[in-house]
């Protein structure tokens, strides 16, 4: 699946950026795609908790934990798993809730369990982004 790289209202145009559209499910709730950050420096996945609530996902009867940012800071956030569709294939990931995103990124897919299923294939030189389920 290629993905060309895309630039994101109000980032300056010469910015792009790997995105991906990726559909999240959880039980009989799906949302539509939504285009999401594959980023290689990212542990985990992270997605606004609105998603969870379009997903019907009670965040309240989760445990919140730590999650640290690239520069340090700390911010809450709630585990679960969940399953995504890209590209019309289908794969369970771990996923963390939280308030902490902007609306420019409200996705981003990091490295646990996805990176491990997938190979990925960063072709900035083309602003290309290649995902193979593997």
């Amino acid at each position: 699946m290629n993905f060309p790289y895309a630039t994101l209202p109000g980032v300056p145009k010469d910015t792009r950026r790997p995105l991906a559209l990726i559909k999240f499910i959880h039980k009989d709730k799906s949302t539509r795609p939504i285009l999401c950050l594959i980023a290689s420096g990212a542990d985990y996945s992270y997605l606004t908790t609105e998603i969870a609530d379009l997903l019907n996902i009670n965040l309240s009867k989760i445990t919140p934990q730590k999650s640290f940012a690239i520069n340090g800071s700390q911010f809450l956030c709630y585990p679960s798993e969940i399953e995504i569709e890209i590209g019309g294939h289908r794969l369970t990931i771990p996923v963390h809730f939280t308030k902490s995103l902007t609306s420019a990124f409200p996705c981003i897919i990091g490295q646990e369990n996805f990176f491990s299923k997938t190979r990925i294939i960063f072709e900035r030189y083309k602003w290309n982004l290649d995902i193979k389920l593997v």
